[in-house]
């Protein structure tokens, strides 16, 4: 790899705008050179077997938890988020992520037998083949700086991927910690690689050749590009991309649960979560209630203990220009958690504010759900659960809980995505290993029998072709019929199998 010096990315914290450290910045004629070191590592690693990168897995699991204070101390230095916010989000979710992994992922990969019920292939045996894709890139922000990319690396590497990792020019300590713990677990060297930069280095990282496949999570306008580029090229892409959550509160609710629920929801993270709940909407009879309630209890968070800054300025003006959200007068990038009543316009905030609005029943609550762009994620808060679970079944979105908000980000086990312009595909769960795979369909046959519609072709073949299609597939006692009706033709396949 080249070694010509490059000029630093500095990391700055929110809080305080002082800087917090920095890392080699990676000239983008490099990056061809890091997908080259990850793919001689790469087939190495995939033949070392499912059992044995189980092992690995279950290793980066404990190596997390015994630098979990560490790398908290870097999550909080970059973010300023509050660190209780980075160890219940962040650290619990790579450690479970690993977990799951170690124990599932072989079983979940391996080969899969195809079973045949029709008659005309029993002499055959086949199987399912799940297979690495090479080397993979993970593109990813900087609101969740160590889980979002550890949970895409661990899944990529358990599917006998190697990775390059370009995580967020604002996060970039964190985003080592990464390669760091992959590296103290013992896995081979080179095969998860980071890359540090802005967007040239993401750009070349899509365009090389020899990444077969993006895993992209952060802003639409940007994801839209990256899946242009990679697709350009015929390179798939997992996108995942922003929110503007809803939140449904019927007056049957437990109210209090769901203003605490609202609460965290709407300012986790300052509001800088893809699944930041930004739309509450609440059954008439108790919208007030619930709405002066939410007010209150917004007004008792503290600014720098329950709620952090905001990642930048840029992000901060952002979110000022959408809602008018009032800047506080003390140092770092801050903003007020702020309650609205009344819609505001279909663009993702990303801060901490919040809209109440009013609904009249299960359709209207439905409607006001559906009637955005987005589709991440939702949640809908009643007692009747028969109610609420009808209601989450019919809310556009890629996850949706029930009484509860967002848990499901630390779980292993549960998919993650979006539908509409918050993305597709998966990441986590069985569904997010098959994103990290290429199938393949391999079978077995003596070569005893030969195939009837092999050339050459005749009108009698034809004919009993016909037939049997009725024969095979028809249904109940009228194949039997069918069967009894033609055998001549059936016999005439039978001879031309032979």
């Amino acid at each position: 790899m080249a070694t010509t010096a490059a000029p630093e990315l500095v990391s700055v914290n929110p809080a305080t705008l002082e800087p917090v450290g920095s890392v080699r910045r990676t000239d983008p004629a490099e990056v061809s050179l890091v997908v080259a070191a990850a793919q001689a590592v790469q087939e190495r690693w995939w033949a070392v077997g499912a059992d044995a990168r189980a092992r690995f897995l279950a290793e980066v699991a404990r190596v997390v938890r015994a630098h979990a204070d560490e790398i908290a101390d870097s999550i909080v230095a970059e973010t300023a988020k509050p660190r209780t916010e980075a160890l219940a989000n962040e650290l619990y979710a790579a450690v479970d992520h690993a977990s799951w992994l170690a124990k599932h992922a072989p079983r979940v990969l391996a080969d899969e037998r195809v079973r045949f019920s029709q008659l005309h292939l029993k002499t055959k045996k086949a199987w399912l083949l799940y297979e690495p894709l090479g080397v993979v890139a993970a593109i990813t922000p900087w609101n969740i700086p160590f889980a979002i990319p550890f949970r895409e690396v661990a899944t990529a590497v358990a599917a006998g991927n190697a990775v390059v990792l370009k995580p967020s020019e604002l996060t970039p300590l964190t985003g080592e910690w990464v390669r760091r713990v992959f590296q103290k677990a013992g896995f081979p060297d080179g095969l998860v690689q980071v890359v540090q930069g802005e967007g040239p280095v993401g750009e070349a990282l899509v365009d090389d050749p020899g990444i077969s496949k993006v895993f992209f999570t952060g802003s639409v306008p940007v994801g839209r590009r990256v899946a242009a580029a990679a697709g350009a090229r015929g390179c798939p892409v997992v996108l995942e991309l922003g929110g503007k959550d809803p939140m449904i509160v019927f007056a049957d609710a437990n109210l209090e649960r769901a203003v605490d629920g609202t609460l965290f929801a709407s300012f986790l993270n300052a509001g800088q979560a893809c699944v930041s709940a930004e739309r509450i909407y609440v059954e008439r009879s108790v919208y007030d209630e619930f709405a002066e309630r939410l007010s209150r209890r917004t007004q008792e968070l503290k600014l720098g203990e329950d709620v952090g800054p905001l990642i930048s300025e840029r992000q901060r003006d952002n979110v000022e220009r959408l809602t008018n959200a009032r800047r506080p007068e003390r140092g770092g990038w801050f903003l007020e958690p702020t309650v609205m009543r009344g819609p505001l316009p279909d663009e993702e905030i990303f801060g901490p504010v919040v809209t109440v609005e009013p609904f009249d029943g299960e359709d209207e609550a439905v409607r006001h759900a559906n009637d955005s762009e987005f589709g991440l994620a939702a949640s809908v808060w009643s007692r009747d659960l028969a109610k609420a679970n009808r209601v989450a079944r019919r809310v556009e979105a890629g996850m949706v809980w029930v009484n509860d908000f967002g848990y499901s980000f630390t779980t292993g086990q549960a998919s993650w995505g979006g539908v509409k312009s918050s993305g597709f595909g998966r990441t986590s769960s069985k569904h997010g290993l098959y994103e990290c795979v290429q199938v393949k369909y391999v079978d077995s046959d003596r070569g005893l029998f030969r195939p009837a519609w092999w050339f050459p072709y005749d009108a009698k073949t034809e004919r009993a072709l016909r037939v049997t299609l009725d024969v095979l597939y028809g249904s109940g006692f009228q194949r039997w019929r069918d069967a009894w009706r033609h055998r001549s033709d059936l016999r005439h396949l039978l001879r031309r199998s032979r």
